[in-house]
């Protein structure tokens, strides 16, 4: 994921969280959004399978502070981009 002027990866694409936070109405007032992207991004890099740890999901969305959407859309959305990032279908 890229900061600054750039908003997609090399190929264009939106990455994974991006689509996730999205498809998942993980996004409300947009506050907390690029806080919870820039650490969900680092859980991902760091630990591959966070999709099949439901515990270590709720400790990375616990990390951050969100006043709109109750915290479910964010958690599904980091399981939602975990999983695609490893090849696994929606």
């Amino acid at each position: 994921m890229r900061c600054g002027p750039r908003k997609y990866s090399p190929d264009g694409e939106p990455h994974p969280l991006q689509r996730a936070f999205s498809a998942e109405h993980a996004l409300q007032c947009g506050f907390c959004t690029p806080g919870f992207l820039m650490v969900a991004a680092g859980a991902l890099e760091a630990d591959p399978d966070l999709a099949d740890k439901p515990d270590a999901v709720a400790g990375v969305v616990g990390s951050n502070i969100c006043r709109c959407t109750g915290y479910e859309p964010i958690r599904r959305a980091i399981t939602r981009a975990a999983r695609e990032r490893r090849g696994d279908t929606p």
